[in-house]
Protein backbone atom coordinates (compact mmCIF):
# COMPACT_ATOMS: atom_id res chain seq x y z
CA UNK A 1 0.00 0.00 0.00
CA UNK A 2 1.60 3.18 -1.02
CA UNK A 3 2.62 5.93 1.54
CA UNK A 4 -0.46 8.99 1.57
CA UNK A 5 -0.09 10.61 4.55
CA UNK A 6 2.57 11.12 8.08
CA UNK A 7 1.91 12.81 11.36
CA UNK A 8 -2.15 12.02 11.36
CA UNK A 9 -2.44 13.59 8.05
CA UNK A 10 -0.40 16.47 8.56
CA UNK A 11 1.95 15.80 5.87
CA UNK A 12 -0.26 14.70 2.63
CA UNK A 13 2.31 13.29 0.14
CA UNK A 14 1.92 14.57 -3.62
CA UNK A 15 4.09 12.47 -5.47
CA UNK A 16 7.53 10.52 -5.30
CA UNK A 17 10.56 12.52 -6.44
CA UNK A 18 13.61 10.20 -5.85
CA UNK A 19 14.25 6.78 -4.32
CA UNK A 20 17.53 5.10 -3.28
CA UNK A 21 18.60 2.18 -1.19
CA UNK A 22 17.89 3.58 2.07
CA UNK A 23 14.46 5.03 1.36
CA UNK A 24 12.76 7.31 -0.89
CA UNK A 25 11.85 11.47 -1.08
CA UNK A 26 8.61 12.88 -1.08
CA UNK A 27 6.64 16.18 -2.37
CA UNK A 28 4.85 17.00 0.43
CA UNK A 29 2.21 19.43 1.24
CA UNK A 30 2.13 20.24 5.14
CA UNK A 31 -0.95 21.14 5.67
CA UNK A 32 -0.57 22.80 8.71
CA UNK A 33 0.96 25.67 7.07
CA UNK A 34 0.21 25.24 3.79
CA UNK A 35 3.86 25.31 1.69
CA UNK A 36 5.71 22.24 -0.22
CA UNK A 37 8.38 20.42 1.38
CA UNK A 38 10.58 17.16 0.57
CA UNK A 39 10.26 14.61 3.65
CA UNK A 40 12.93 11.62 3.22
CA UNK A 41 11.95 8.83 5.00
CA UNK A 42 13.85 5.87 5.68
CA UNK A 43 13.25 2.21 6.06
CA UNK A 44 14.14 1.15 9.22
CA UNK A 45 17.06 -1.14 9.69
CA UNK A 46 15.99 -2.96 12.93
CA UNK A 47 15.98 -6.68 10.86
CA UNK A 48 19.65 -6.37 10.67
CA UNK A 49 19.89 -6.47 14.59
CA UNK A 50 19.45 -9.47 16.21
CA UNK A 51 19.33 -7.37 19.69
CA UNK A 52 16.30 -5.04 20.29
CA UNK A 53 18.47 -2.88 21.91
CA UNK A 54 20.32 -1.59 19.56
CA UNK A 55 17.67 -0.83 17.33
CA UNK A 56 17.05 1.43 20.14
CA UNK A 57 20.18 2.78 20.28
CA UNK A 58 19.93 3.40 16.56
CA UNK A 59 16.62 5.19 17.13
CA UNK A 60 18.05 7.40 19.97
CA UNK A 61 21.34 8.18 17.90
CA UNK A 62 19.14 9.37 14.72
CA UNK A 63 17.49 11.43 16.87
CA UNK A 64 20.80 13.08 18.77
CA UNK A 65 21.90 13.73 15.53
CA UNK A 66 18.61 14.86 13.85
CA UNK A 67 18.77 17.67 16.68
CA UNK A 68 22.52 18.87 15.90
CA UNK A 69 21.73 19.30 12.28
CA UNK A 70 18.45 21.06 13.23
CA UNK A 71 20.96 23.45 15.35
CA UNK A 72 22.78 24.56 12.22
CA UNK A 73 22.48 27.91 10.66
CA UNK A 74 24.53 28.33 7.79
CA UNK A 75 23.60 29.96 4.22
CA UNK A 76 24.58 27.18 2.30
CA UNK A 77 23.23 24.76 4.50
CA UNK A 78 19.44 22.84 3.95
CA UNK A 79 17.92 23.06 7.10
CA UNK A 80 16.11 20.07 8.78
CA UNK A 81 12.45 21.17 9.30
CA UNK A 82 10.88 18.47 11.47
CA UNK A 83 12.11 14.60 12.14
CA UNK A 84 10.24 11.94 13.71
CA UNK A 85 9.14 7.90 13.68
CA UNK A 86 5.95 6.38 12.42
CA UNK A 87 4.95 2.97 12.07
CA UNK A 88 2.47 3.11 8.90
CA UNK A 89 1.04 -0.33 7.21
CA UNK A 90 3.05 -2.34 9.57
CA UNK A 91 6.11 -0.65 8.96
CA UNK A 92 8.74 1.40 11.21
CA UNK A 93 9.53 4.52 8.66
CA UNK A 94 11.83 6.97 10.13
CA UNK A 95 11.61 10.63 8.15
CA UNK A 96 13.78 13.92 7.80
CA UNK A 97 11.18 17.05 6.38
CA UNK A 98 13.17 19.90 4.44
CA UNK A 99 13.04 22.26 2.60
CA UNK A 100 11.71 21.57 -1.33
CA UNK A 101 14.15 22.89 -4.22
CA UNK A 102 12.81 22.60 -7.35
CA UNK A 103 16.10 23.43 -9.03
CA UNK A 104 17.32 19.82 -8.51
CA UNK A 105 21.24 19.88 -7.61
CA UNK A 106 24.31 20.35 -9.08
CA UNK A 107 24.95 17.40 -10.43
CA UNK A 108 21.84 18.33 -12.68
CA UNK A 109 22.68 21.72 -13.00
CA UNK A 110 25.86 20.01 -14.78
CA UNK A 111 24.34 17.78 -16.72
CA UNK A 112 22.05 20.24 -18.43
CA UNK A 113 25.35 22.32 -18.86
CA UNK A 114 27.19 19.32 -21.02
CA UNK A 115 30.24 17.08 -20.34
CA UNK A 116 32.27 18.92 -22.29
CA UNK A 117 31.57 22.39 -21.14
CA UNK A 118 33.65 22.79 -18.12
CA UNK A 119 33.68 25.39 -15.98
CA UNK A 120 36.00 28.42 -15.58
CA UNK A 121 38.45 28.56 -12.88
CA UNK A 122 36.69 31.40 -11.47
CA UNK A 123 33.37 29.74 -11.43
CA UNK A 124 34.65 26.50 -9.28
CA UNK A 125 36.02 28.93 -7.14
CA UNK A 126 32.46 29.88 -6.51
CA UNK A 127 30.93 26.61 -5.30
CA UNK A 128 34.16 25.45 -4.06
CA UNK A 129 33.72 28.66 -1.47
CA UNK A 130 30.63 27.92 -0.42
CA UNK A 131 30.82 24.22 -0.28
CA UNK A 132 33.62 24.43 2.51
CA UNK A 133 32.09 27.67 3.91
CA UNK A 134 29.46 24.99 4.45
CA UNK A 135 31.71 21.45 5.32
CA UNK A 136 33.47 23.77 7.84
CA UNK A 137 30.39 25.22 10.16
CA UNK A 138 28.93 21.50 10.01
CA UNK A 139 32.36 20.12 11.48
CA UNK A 140 32.67 23.21 13.92
CA UNK A 141 29.36 21.67 15.24
CA UNK A 142 30.37 18.08 15.76
CA UNK A 143 28.90 16.95 12.23
CA UNK A 144 30.57 14.72 9.43
CA UNK A 145 28.67 14.30 6.03
CA UNK A 146 30.07 11.82 5.03
CA UNK A 147 28.72 11.44 1.42
CA UNK A 148 29.90 15.00 -0.52
CA UNK A 149 29.05 14.78 -3.73
CA UNK A 150 26.85 17.18 -6.32
CA UNK A 151 24.22 15.41 -6.15
CA UNK A 152 24.05 16.28 -2.36
CA UNK A 153 24.37 19.85 -2.96
CA UNK A 154 20.96 21.10 -4.55
CA UNK A 155 20.43 24.73 -6.01
CA UNK A 156 19.18 27.93 -5.47
CA UNK A 157 18.94 30.76 -8.22
CA UNK A 158 20.39 33.77 -7.01
CA UNK A 159 18.80 36.93 -9.56
CA UNK A 160 22.20 39.11 -8.49
CA UNK A 161 24.66 36.10 -9.96
CA UNK A 162 24.79 34.66 -12.33
CA UNK A 163 25.93 31.19 -11.18
CA UNK A 164 23.48 29.12 -8.78
CA UNK A 165 24.08 29.05 -4.82
CA UNK A 166 24.48 25.43 -2.95
CA UNK A 167 23.06 24.29 -0.31
CA UNK A 168 24.74 20.93 1.43
CA UNK A 169 21.62 18.30 1.67
CA UNK A 170 21.53 14.56 3.34
CA UNK A 171 23.35 15.30 6.51
CA UNK A 172 25.08 12.15 8.07
CA UNK A 173 22.95 9.72 6.68
CA UNK A 174 24.94 7.13 5.98
CA UNK A 175 25.73 7.20 9.30
CA UNK A 176 22.51 7.68 10.94
CA UNK A 177 21.12 4.65 9.18
CA UNK A 178 23.98 2.18 10.75
CA UNK A 179 23.54 2.63 14.02
CA UNK A 180 25.74 3.08 17.14
CA UNK A 181 28.69 0.72 17.95
CA UNK A 182 26.96 -1.93 18.96
CA UNK A 183 24.89 -2.17 15.69
CA UNK A 184 26.51 -3.75 12.11
CA UNK A 185 29.47 -1.28 11.34
CA UNK A 186 28.49 -1.17 7.61
CA UNK A 187 30.92 0.80 5.54
CA UNK A 188 28.45 3.85 4.18
CA UNK A 189 29.25 6.35 1.38
CA UNK A 190 30.11 6.77 -2.27
CA UNK A 191 33.11 5.27 -3.78
CA UNK A 192 34.24 7.86 -6.22
CA UNK A 193 34.29 10.27 -3.28
CA UNK A 194 35.16 7.98 -0.37
CA UNK A 195 38.98 8.63 1.28
CA UNK A 196 40.77 5.68 2.22
CA UNK A 197 39.96 5.60 5.75
CA UNK A 198 36.23 5.62 4.94
CA UNK A 199 36.51 2.68 3.15
CA UNK A 200 38.24 1.15 6.21
CA UNK A 201 35.63 2.46 8.33
CA UNK A 202 36.79 5.02 9.87
CA UNK A 203 35.79 8.47 8.91
CA UNK A 204 37.01 11.89 10.22
CA UNK A 205 36.30 15.18 9.32
CA UNK A 206 39.11 15.36 6.52
CA UNK A 207 37.09 12.26 4.88
CA UNK A 208 34.87 15.43 3.98
CA UNK A 209 37.67 17.59 2.62
CA UNK A 210 38.94 14.74 0.42
CA UNK A 211 35.43 13.79 -1.15
CA UNK A 212 35.00 17.71 -1.53
CA UNK A 213 38.45 17.31 -3.13
CA UNK A 214 37.56 14.54 -6.01
CA UNK A 215 34.23 17.07 -6.24
CA UNK A 216 36.25 19.82 -6.89
CA UNK A 217 38.74 17.56 -9.05
CA UNK A 218 35.74 16.52 -11.54
CA UNK A 219 34.23 20.48 -11.35
CA UNK A 220 37.64 21.13 -13.14
CA UNK A 221 38.26 18.26 -15.45
CA UNK A 222 35.38 16.86 -16.56
CA UNK A 223 36.00 13.29 -14.80
CA UNK A 224 36.75 12.52 -11.24
CA UNK A 225 40.05 11.23 -10.26
CA UNK A 226 39.62 7.41 -10.33
CA UNK A 227 36.40 4.99 -12.09
CA UNK A 228 35.72 1.66 -11.89
CA UNK A 229 33.74 -0.67 -10.11
CA UNK A 230 33.76 -1.03 -6.13
CA UNK A 231 36.84 -2.88 -5.67
CA UNK A 232 38.49 -1.00 -8.31
CA UNK A 233 37.73 2.33 -6.96
CA UNK A 234 38.67 0.74 -3.15
CA UNK A 235 42.20 -0.17 -4.19
CA UNK A 236 42.46 3.16 -6.26
CA UNK A 237 41.59 5.42 -3.11
CA UNK A 238 43.63 3.10 -1.19
CA UNK A 239 46.77 3.05 -3.43
CA UNK A 240 47.13 4.55 -6.29
CA UNK A 241 48.33 8.77 -6.70
CA UNK A 242 45.92 10.73 -8.56
CA UNK A 243 46.83 12.19 -11.89
CA UNK A 244 47.52 16.29 -11.56
CA UNK A 245 44.18 17.72 -12.83
CA UNK A 246 46.40 20.48 -14.80
CA UNK A 247 47.61 17.65 -17.14
CA UNK A 248 43.76 16.81 -18.19
CA UNK A 249 43.15 20.63 -17.99
CA UNK A 250 46.21 23.00 -19.29
CA UNK A 251 44.26 25.90 -18.00
CA UNK A 252 44.88 25.05 -14.33
CA UNK A 253 47.98 26.74 -13.10
CA UNK A 254 50.83 24.33 -10.65
CA UNK A 255 49.48 25.54 -7.51
CA UNK A 256 46.06 24.05 -8.08
CA UNK A 257 47.87 20.91 -9.21
CA UNK A 258 49.64 21.15 -5.63
CA UNK A 259 46.73 21.60 -3.70
CA UNK A 260 44.49 19.51 -4.70
CA UNK A 261 46.86 16.64 -4.52
CA UNK A 262 47.55 17.68 -0.88
CA UNK A 263 43.74 17.10 -0.13
CA UNK A 264 43.73 14.01 -1.82
CA UNK A 265 46.77 12.41 0.02
CA UNK A 266 45.71 8.41 1.26
CA UNK A 267 46.62 9.56 5.47
CA UNK A 268 44.25 11.89 6.71
CA UNK A 269 47.01 13.93 8.82
CA UNK A 270 48.67 14.61 5.56
CA UNK A 271 45.98 16.74 4.22
CA UNK A 272 45.18 20.18 5.43
CA UNK A 273 44.42 21.01 8.78
CA UNK A 274 40.48 21.85 8.11
CA UNK A 275 38.25 22.08 5.02
CA UNK A 276 38.15 25.82 5.40
CA UNK A 277 42.30 25.68 5.34
CA UNK A 278 41.97 24.16 1.90
CA UNK A 279 38.82 25.90 0.95
CA UNK A 280 40.56 29.52 1.02
CA UNK A 281 43.92 27.68 -0.27
CA UNK A 282 42.49 26.43 -3.25
CA UNK A 283 39.70 29.49 -3.75
CA UNK A 284 43.29 32.22 -4.39
CA UNK A 285 45.29 29.57 -6.51
CA UNK A 286 42.19 29.37 -8.60
CA UNK A 287 41.49 33.16 -8.81
CA UNK A 288 45.18 33.80 -9.15
CA UNK A 289 44.62 34.33 -12.79
CA UNK A 290 41.82 36.30 -12.60
CA UNK A 291 40.68 39.33 -14.48
CA UNK A 292 41.99 43.05 -12.76
CA UNK A 293 39.94 45.79 -13.73
CA UNK A 294 42.56 48.77 -13.86
CA UNK A 295 41.70 52.49 -13.46
CA UNK A 296 43.18 54.83 -15.34
CA UNK A 297 45.91 56.25 -13.09
CA UNK A 298 47.28 52.52 -13.29
CA UNK A 299 51.02 52.45 -14.48
CA UNK A 300 51.12 50.64 -18.37
CA UNK A 301 51.87 47.41 -18.16
CA UNK A 302 54.44 47.16 -20.60
CA UNK A 303 55.02 42.93 -20.69
CA UNK A 304 51.27 42.53 -21.38
CA UNK A 305 49.63 41.72 -25.10
CA UNK A 306 47.10 45.02 -25.62
CA UNK A 307 43.88 43.79 -27.07
CA UNK A 308 39.97 45.11 -28.02
CA UNK A 309 37.53 42.55 -27.59
CA UNK A 310 34.13 43.42 -28.14
CA UNK A 311 31.37 41.67 -25.89
CA UNK A 312 27.01 42.00 -25.83
CA UNK A 313 25.39 43.52 -23.31
CA UNK A 314 24.34 40.43 -21.71
CA UNK A 315 28.28 39.07 -21.64
CA UNK A 316 28.96 42.51 -19.97
CA UNK A 317 26.05 42.33 -17.40
CA UNK A 318 26.71 38.39 -16.27
CA UNK A 319 30.52 37.65 -17.35
CA UNK A 320 31.79 35.48 -19.69
CA UNK A 321 34.45 33.43 -20.88
CA UNK A 322 36.33 33.12 -23.95
CA UNK A 323 39.28 31.41 -25.70
CA UNK A 324 40.42 34.33 -27.73
CA UNK A 325 43.48 33.90 -31.03
CA UNK A 326 46.14 35.26 -31.05
CA UNK A 327 49.08 36.12 -33.29
CA UNK A 328 50.69 32.43 -34.46
CA UNK A 329 47.55 31.07 -34.35
CA UNK A 330 47.81 30.45 -30.56
CA UNK A 331 44.66 30.00 -28.46
CA UNK A 332 43.97 31.91 -25.27
CA UNK A 333 41.86 30.93 -22.53
CA UNK A 334 40.44 34.44 -20.45
CA UNK A 335 37.73 35.04 -18.47
CA UNK A 336 35.42 38.15 -18.06
CA UNK A 337 33.93 39.04 -14.96
CA UNK A 338 30.47 40.31 -14.36
CA UNK A 339 29.22 44.05 -14.06
CA UNK A 340 32.40 45.44 -16.44
CA UNK A 341 31.66 48.33 -17.94
CA UNK A 342 32.56 49.88 -21.08
CA UNK A 343 35.89 51.38 -22.00
CA UNK A 344 36.93 49.05 -19.10
CA UNK A 345 40.89 48.03 -19.28
CA UNK A 346 41.30 44.26 -17.82
CA UNK A 347 44.29 42.77 -17.34
CA UNK A 348 43.87 39.00 -17.50
CA UNK A 349 46.43 36.20 -17.21
CA UNK A 350 45.20 34.25 -20.07
CA UNK A 351 45.87 29.91 -20.19
CA UNK A 352 47.73 29.26 -23.36
CA UNK A 353 45.55 26.27 -24.44
CA UNK A 354 47.42 25.24 -27.70
CA UNK A 355 48.08 21.70 -28.08
CA UNK A 356 51.86 21.04 -27.03
CA UNK A 357 51.97 24.96 -25.21
CA UNK A 358 51.93 23.54 -21.31
CA UNK A 359 49.32 25.52 -20.41
CA UNK A 360 51.60 28.76 -20.69
CA UNK A 361 50.61 32.02 -18.61
CA UNK A 362 50.12 35.12 -21.33
CA UNK A 363 49.68 38.53 -19.37
CA UNK A 364 46.45 40.34 -21.53
CA UNK A 365 45.16 44.01 -21.57
CA UNK A 366 41.93 43.79 -22.89
CA UNK A 367 39.98 47.01 -23.53
CA UNK A 368 36.01 46.24 -23.58
CA UNK A 369 33.85 47.63 -25.71
CA UNK A 370 30.35 46.75 -25.25
CA UNK A 371 28.76 46.43 -28.98
CA UNK A 372 25.07 48.15 -29.45
CA UNK A 373 21.98 46.54 -30.35
CA UNK A 374 20.78 42.95 -29.81
CA UNK A 375 24.99 41.50 -29.56
CA UNK A 376 24.48 37.90 -27.90
CA UNK A 377 26.80 35.70 -29.21
CA UNK A 378 30.93 35.37 -29.65
CA UNK A 379 32.34 36.93 -32.90
CA UNK A 380 33.21 34.89 -35.23
CA UNK A 381 36.98 34.22 -36.37
CA UNK A 382 36.43 35.71 -40.01
CA UNK A 383 38.77 34.76 -42.61
CA UNK A 384 40.01 38.60 -42.71
CA UNK A 385 41.01 38.39 -39.37
CA UNK A 386 38.21 41.01 -38.52
CA UNK A 387 35.45 40.91 -36.14
CA UNK A 388 32.22 40.42 -37.41
CA UNK A 389 28.26 40.46 -37.11
CA UNK A 390 25.29 39.33 -39.41
CA UNK A 391 21.94 40.37 -39.40
CA UNK A 392 21.78 42.23 -36.27
CA UNK A 393 23.65 38.98 -34.33
CA UNK A 394 26.71 37.94 -34.60
CA UNK A 395 27.84 34.83 -36.06
CA UNK A 396 30.79 32.26 -35.32
CA UNK A 397 32.06 28.87 -36.15
CA UNK A 398 32.97 25.17 -34.30
CA UNK A 399 33.56 27.05 -30.79
CA UNK A 400 33.39 30.00 -28.36
CA UNK A 401 36.57 31.24 -30.06
CA UNK A 402 36.57 35.21 -30.43
CA UNK A 403 39.39 36.33 -32.52
CA UNK A 404 41.49 39.37 -32.16
CA UNK A 405 41.47 41.58 -34.60
CA UNK A 406 42.95 44.05 -36.20
CA UNK A 407 41.41 46.55 -34.13
CA UNK A 408 38.21 47.21 -35.83
CA UNK A 409 34.84 45.86 -35.09
CA UNK A 410 32.00 45.40 -36.94
CA UNK A 411 28.72 46.50 -35.29
CA UNK A 412 24.67 45.47 -36.04
CA UNK A 413 24.63 48.31 -38.47
CA UNK A 414 27.31 47.17 -40.54
CA UNK A 415 29.86 50.65 -39.52
CA UNK A 416 33.13 49.66 -38.49
CA UNK A 417 34.79 51.65 -35.82
CA UNK A 418 38.60 51.73 -34.27
CA UNK A 419 37.82 51.16 -30.50
CA UNK A 420 41.62 52.14 -29.51
CA UNK A 421 44.40 52.94 -30.23
CA UNK A 422 46.15 50.20 -29.20
CA UNK A 423 47.20 47.26 -31.83
CA UNK A 424 45.01 44.58 -31.00
CA UNK A 425 47.97 41.91 -32.31
CA UNK A 426 51.13 42.40 -31.38
CA UNK A 427 52.81 40.36 -34.09
CA UNK A 428 55.57 38.09 -32.51
CA UNK A 429 53.62 38.49 -29.16
CA UNK A 430 56.45 41.42 -28.71
CA UNK A 431 55.30 44.97 -26.32
CA UNK A 432 53.13 47.18 -28.16
CA UNK A 433 54.53 49.85 -29.91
Amino acid sequence: MPLEILQNGRYRILRQLGSGSMGEVYLVEDTRINRQVAIKVIRSESYVYSDPNSTSDAARLFEREARAIAMLNHPNILPLYDFGEEVVNGTPLTYMVMPYCAEGSLATWLQQRGEDNLLSPTDVAHFLRQAADALQHAHDNGLIHQDVKPQNFLIRSNRNERLPDLLLADFGIAKLTAGTSGASQAIRGTPIYMAPEQWEGNPVPASDQYALGIMIYQLLTGRPPFQGGPGQMMYKHLSVAPQPPGTLNPVLNHDVDTILLRALAKRPENRFPSVSTFGKALQEALLMDGPTILNPQDKPLTDAIHATLAISYAEALYGTSRTLTLAGGRHVRVDVPPGIQNGQVIRVSGQDSTFGSGGATIPLLLTIAIAPGTLHYPPAFMGNDQMATSGGAATYAGSDRTAISNNQTVLPDGTRTAISNNPTIIPGGGSPT
